[in-house]
């Protein structure tokens, strides 16, 4: 039997039996139960304010040094506080060129009511489905088969990722968000990820159902550190900001051929004193919150790849959900998924991405990604990817 399918089944089973998992977890025995129940209390913090959003998620404002984070066996004797922000700012250096302004909207994600008192930050009540989806999903995520390759069966990506092996301290873009249709056991998502060895981050939008229990565009940020692996706030990501969560449901999306709605992100490093790696954004860039220096190995130095674009998943055999956008790329921010003013921190200098990017999409016949390289000065550099999906 060949290694594709051997994986193949291997990811079969894993999935048939997890999904059994979370259809029969009534029957969890008495022990599990108390498990659960266990995790539950160490999710959800004694909050000092609640607030529902017009969605239905519940988010508990809990002291910031309540906050998940802490509870990571890394970060017992820490010296943060909330007010911290980065200490420097890194120069940008761009090359001058007059092109038409990109017709786009800033979208708002800032909680209803101005969000949580200053000291608290806003923590997603955790339910039980939302653990046993998590717990799941992190593990589908965080698989060590190679996923460029088809030796990961579900998972796909279109992606244009540097190919030389230089000191990374950010990286960054613009990129414009989609809502399209997904099944519940799938996934798409648009994202910038810097690396260093086995050790990652992303962050990004993404429709997932299967860590959500909706189907609405969320933000979210992916922790690979260590032995740690979790979507969001559960592993290490120290939070900031009182209004903005960093896994809120993103309103109002893009629509195909119409309005153009982004959101600006980068991961940054803080070189010039804590080390730690910064969740930013908007532009100018504010600090959501950061990845403290101890919780990482490789990633306590520079990333050493960085990368723009989309991902996708779906069980083997089940048609895959579009990407970006949903359609078949036309090469216009119009009507394309797009990482725009894309860029990297190298010696504290915001600079352009290399030309020679990688362009790899493992389903060329589904996604595509195109590398359009410096257009001028509005969009600079711009990297479009998506595609329709479907076939098995």
């Amino acid at each position: 039997m060949g290694l594709k399918v051997i994986l193949r089944y291997l990811l079969v089973y894993y999935l048939f039996f997890y999904c059994k998992w979370i259809e029969g977890y009534k029957k969890l025995s008495k022990e599990e139960e108390l498990e659960f129940e266990e995790q539950l209390k160490r999710l959800n913090k004694p909050p000092v304010k609640t607030i529902k959003t017009k969605y239905g998620d519940i988010y508990d404002c809990v002291d910031f040094y309540k906050q998940l984070a802490f509870d990571h066996p890394l970060l017992k004797n820490h010296n943060f506080h909330p007010e911290m922000q980065s200490t420097s700012i890194p120069r940008r250096v761009s090359q001058e060129k007059k092109v038409p302004k990109l017709d786009f909207e800033p979208v708002n994600i800032v909680l209803e009511g101005g969000g949580c008192p200053v000291g608290t930050v806003p923590i997603r009540r955790t339910t039980k489905d939302d653990l046993i989806r998590a717990k799941v999903y992190s593990k589908i995520h965080a698989s060590k088969i190679n996923p460029l390759v088809d030796g990961k069966p579900g998972t796909h990506y279109a992606v244009a990722r540097t190919k030389e092996n230089v000191n990374f301290e950010g990286v960054g873009a613009k990129l414009n968000v989609w809502n399209i249709p997904v099944a519940a056991s799938q996934y798409t998502s648009g994202r910038i990820k810097i690396s260093n060895g086995a050790e990652s981050l992303e962050a990004g939008w993404t429709v997932n159902p299967g860590l959500y229990g909706d189907n609405q565009t969320h933000l979210y940020i992916y922790t690979n550190a260590g032995q740690s692996h979790c979507f969001n706030a559960q592993c290490g990501y120290v939070h900031l900001k009182p209004d903005i969560p960093v896994d809120v449901v993103i309103n109002p999306t893009s629509s195909y051929g119409g309005q153009t709605y982004v959101i600006t992100l980068a991961i940054v490093k803080d070189v010039a004193k804590t080390n730690n790696w910064i969740l930013q954004w908007d532009d100018p860039p504010i600090d959501l919150g950061f990845w403290p220096a101890q919780i990482f190995t490789n990633l306590g130095n520079p990333g050493t790849q960085v990368e723009w674009g989309g991902e996708t998943f779906s069980p083997p055999d089940v048609p895959g959900p579009g990407m970006g956008s949903g359609h078949e790329l036309k090469l216009d921010t119009i009507y394309d998924a797009f990482c725009a003013l894309a860029h990297i921190k190298v010696n504290n200098s915001i600079i352009n991405p290399p030309g020679d990017l990688e362009d790899l999409d493992d389903d060329h016949f589904r996604y595509s990604v195109v590398n359009k390289r410096d257009v001028g000065e509005d969009i600079h550099y711009l990297i479009i990817y998506g595609g329709l999906g479907g076939r098995t």
